[in-house]
């Protein structure tokens, strides 16, 4: 499921974030070590790849989230949009 959100708690240690979704609801995910992250691109105004120390709470972004039992969520793509 691709959402848009903003992420509101970042644990780059832990490979976790919480994402705050447009309806209000929150989303905790986890990133495997594969997660496909991007971000902003100064110059040309575009992405190109990055970590999750690049990131930071406030990032608007789009998230690839799947679900799997207990609740558990993982994100497998995260592109920075602000």
């Amino acid at each position: 499921m691709l959402v848009q959100g903003q992420i509101r708690q970042l644990d780059p240690a832990k490979r976790l974030a919480v994402i705050g979704l447009e309806d209000g609801r929150e989303v905790s995910v986890a990133f495997p070590p594969k997660a496909n992250i991007e971000v902003r691109e100064p110059s040309t105004l575009g992405t190109m790849g990055g970590t999750l120390e690049d990131l930071r709470v406030g990032y608007w972004v789009n998230v690839e989230i799947h679900e799997h039992a207990h609740n558990a969520c993982s994100c497998s793509s995260l592109v920075c949009i602000s």
